[in-house]
């Protein structure tokens, strides 16, 4: 078997969809399985350099960059003779060989008014095509394998559900060493609850900044947000403004991966409101930190952390500033979720993911007709 991966994702920030493609190959690359795999990106990167010699790197270009999935791609997938190719969400439109493509979530379905007109018009246009159109669908969660069988009426026995994983770095470390790093780095010199997630309305963000407001008089936490702008800030920014919480509420913007692991373990809890969840990495991420996580009781969010977190409904500003103070204030509490979520998040492994996906890429190929 000779399977293309499209890895282009490996060369932007870290985002849902970079984490997913970035450790499934280091898990296949931890459970060597057996074939050869093109590894497509659209520009140099060392992430890829302890990948076996089975993993062969191509570069390929564009003579314009909405070029490369319909046609850079196809040619190129046939000039090597490639027997499969994966991709994440939209894949082109003709190929010569089958497509699995790996769907985290179809947001933008249930919730169009959570993203920009543009986005929503392409969207709506490409992934349910990319959907029916693929020989198989890959995703993280029964809640999306569902979502996705209702939506695009797919046959369930198209849909296969490979659960992801915290990435290695998230390890717990000393908390007083992690506090002191990020004191010096972003400025946070006091006990603080921590948020992680781009700047985008399903982040709920504006309800926990008015919770985190309710309960502000009670704790000497402040409230650190961790990720880059998303669109439709307006109810943040009224939010950030009626909350009056000064230098009490911290906004880091963008923060590189190594960053990461030293702010969940520096956090006294973290925080994931959010209303839709196609997996819910940075929930496991803080528990494999062993930091304590309040989050929403929704989508695909409680498969991901059992009975390892506080959950509440994501719309209710009131429970949802109780729990915050509950587990800030009940350190027997914090303590328990500590344990539980570190025995939770070992639980999720990237070389049963990987594992999981060469089994589809396989039993593809053995149904695919000569």
């Amino acid at each position: 078997m000779r399977a293309a991966i499209d890895a282009r994702t490996l060369g932007a920030p870290k985002t849902g969809d970079r984490t997913y493609c970035l450790n499934l190959l280091r898990g296949m690359a931890a459970v060597r399985p057996e074939g050869e795999y093109l590894l497509y990106t659209d520009r140099e990167t060392g992430l890829l350099d302890s990948l076996p010699p089975n993993f062969e790197r191509v570069v390929l270009t564009a003579p314009q960059p909405w070029l490369w999935t319909p046609w850079s791609l196809p040619w190129d997938l046939r000039r090597r003779a490639a027997d499969l190719l994966h991709v994440q969400y939209i894949i082109p439109p003709s190929a010569p060989c089958p497509i699995v493509t790996t769907i985290h979530d179809i947001s933008f379905r249930r919730h169009p008014e959570w993203f920009p007109l543009k986005h929503r018009v392409l969207l709506n246009l490409l992934i349910p095509a990319a959907a029916r159109n693929a020989a198989h669908v890959i995703t993280g969660s029964d809640y999306t394998r569902a979502d996705l069988i209702d939506a695009y009426d797919l046959p369930p026995e198209k849909v296969t559900v490979t659960p992801y994983a915290a990435d290695p770095i998230y390890r717990p470390m000393d908390k007083e060493e992690a506090q002191r790093q990020v004191a010096a780095r972003f400025g946070l010199r006091g006990p603080f609850v921590l948020a992680v997630g781009v700047l985008q309305p399903r982040k709920n963000l504006p309800r926990l900044i008015r919770a985190f407001g309710r309960l502000s008089r009670e704790v000497p936490h402040a409230l650190a947000l961790v990720g880059k702008p998303g669109w439709a800030h307006e109810e943040l920014q009224r939010a950030t403004a009626a909350a009056g919480l000064g230098s009490r509420l911290k906004f880091t913007g963008y923060v590189p991966d190594a960053d990461l692991p030293v702010l969940y373990n520096a956090a006294d809890l973290f925080v994931y409101p959010s209303l839709l969840e196609g997996f819910g990495f940075c929930a496991l991420e803080a528990m494999a930190c062993g930091t304590p996580v309040v989050t929403s009781n929704v989508t695909s969010l409680p498969e991901v952390v059992g009975d390892a977190a506080i959950m509440i409904d994501p719309t209710d500003e009131r429970a949802l500033a109780e729990a915050v103070l509950q587990a800030l204030t009940d350190a027997p509490l914090r303590a328990h979720l500590r344990e539980a979520g570190l025995a939770r998040a070992a639980r999720f492994s990237w070389e049963r993911t990987a594992a999981e996906t060469v089994s589809v890429y396989r039993k593809l190929m053995e149904t695919e007709p000569e």
